[in-house]
């Protein structure tokens, strides 16, 4: 079962549907409406009165310095969200700050100079809006929370306030200050096949999955993020596929077809497809023993089957027509990968579908200049030792070696997941698969 690291649920951002064909080199692009998420332009400095005196820093003073300054931002907002400032303010009635203290946990206690400061500097990225009041006789400063801010509030129905406090916690944050070391190989360890030691592991002596299961506040925040993510990933996937975007995957193709879900853990992808797609045949939910054992509290339902079983071994995984994986595969090695690759190559049908369901990097394209989930996603798992994603031309050659054609990798309105889907060569050698 994939438990999802802290990486996931972003704004919307542009989302390419595009689609290669590696045999042949052809590439069609589809595009969303989403908008994308760029550095906002930072005004002119002002010095006094004097319109002579405008200083006009050039476009590329003026975003250097705003990209160096962004951890100034990330710490002010773990600061005020651990305070509990955003579950105070409202977004249509303003508060001066004297009104925000007093709502919050040991108001005497504030220090009502930095709690100000902190809100100015939040009122420059969106999160928060400045305007004036009259209070008590005079006017004063308010601040209100935009639809962004609202967002950090932990009573709302989509709260991200989880993000800040996992990705900004201690443990996290202080691996960063690692990655000089790890990109110069400064710090190399025989338990990690003589590469350098992962950033995470050296901040915090232990290595992430070992430190999360052993704290359990930091554990929340996490699985809080990791249930953010899927919870709009399963609609996200099932959208994309019940649209027809795709020719390669859709309800007519998926129809009367066995599914396997390898590595599916508790069947909800599976569950819902079978909710949404009456059509489709019989549904297989394959996890690791620990993980089917469990299924048995979790789930409830005589729509998916759960088989315990090993993707890399052949005999553990039925028979089917179209193979699933989501966030599994991203944490192994190529060589992994395609030993993966081959036990689904035995056991799915000819001509049948492996549908990898991963955050698929850019090729370069789009990338220049524009925030990306997906290569963000990418580092953040570099940083705590896990493999990380792959872009299409990677997918591609890996699936190739194991009988496997990308057809086409079709973006989803979640920025955390792709559909890279794959047809099984049926003249591929049986001798390259041992």
């Amino acid at each position: 079962m994939m438990v999802l690291s802290a990486a996931f649920g972003i704004a919307s951002i542009t989302r390419v549907h595009q689609r290669t064909c590696c045999s042949n080199g052809i590439s069609h692009n589809r595009r969303t409406n989403q908008s994308p998420f760029r550095l906002k332009p930072i005004n002119n400095n002002v010095i006094g009165d004097d319109s002579s005196q405008t200083v006009h820093p050039s476009v590329a003073e003026a975003g250097l310095l705003q990209l160096v300054q962004s951890h100034f931002v990330a710490q002010t907002l773990l600061a005020v969200v651990r305070l509990g400032v955003p579950d105070v303010l409202d977004s249509t009635r303003a508060m001066v700050v004297d009104e925000i203290i007093a709502h919050l946990e040991n108001p005497h206690s504030i220090n009502r100079d930095a709690l100000f400061r902190c809100l100015r500097l939040l009122c420059t990225t969106g999160v928060i809006r400045e305007t004036t009041v009259s209070f008590e006789g005079s006017l004063q400063v308010a601040f209100l929370l935009t639809d962004m801010g609202k967002l950090l509030q932990t009573s709302h129905s989509e709260s991200m306030a989880s993000f800040v406090l996992h990705w900004m916690e201690a443990p996290l944050w202080n691996a960063w200050s690692h990655l000089s070391d790890y990109l110069a190989g400064n710090q190399v360890d025989s338990t990690f096949d003589g590469v350098a030691i992962p950033p995470f592991n050296t901040a915090n002596g232990v290595m992430a999955s070992e430190y999360y299961s052993n704290n359990e506040n930091s554990k929340l925040h996490r699985n809080a993020v990791a249930r953010y993510a899927s919870s709009r990933e399963i609609p996200a996937i099932l959208d994309a596929i019940r649209s027809n975007i795709s020719p390669h995957i859709n309800e007519s193709i998926l129809s009367g077809k066995t599914i396997v879900d390898v590595g599916g853990g508790y069947g909800n992808l599976l569950v819902e497809l079978k909710e949404c797609i009456k059509t489709v045949g019989a549904c297989y939910c394959l996890d690791l023993p620990d993980v089917i054992q469990d299924t048995k509290v979790v789930t409830a339902t005589d729509a998916v089957k759960f088989v315990q079983g090993n993707m890399f071994d052949h005999e553990t995984i039925p028979a089917c027509d179209v193979i699933f994986t989501k966030h599994v595969l991203c944490d192994f090695s190529d060589e992994d990968v395609v030993r993966a690759l081959e036990s689904f190559h035995r056991v799915l049908c000819p001509s049948g579908k492996l549908v990898i369901m991963d955050a698929v990097l850019p090729n370069g394209e789009n990338l220049n200049g524009n925030w990306n989930a997906a290569v963000s996603f990418d580092v953040l798992l570099m940083l705590s030792g896990r493999r990380g994603e792959r872009s299409s031309l990677e997918w591609c050659n890996l699936a190739h070696e194991a009988g496997f054609v990308l057809e086409e990798v079709v973006s989803t309105s979640s920025v955390t997941v792709d559909l890279a889907i794959f047809q099984k060569w049926d003249n591929f050698s049986a001798q390259a698969i041992v």
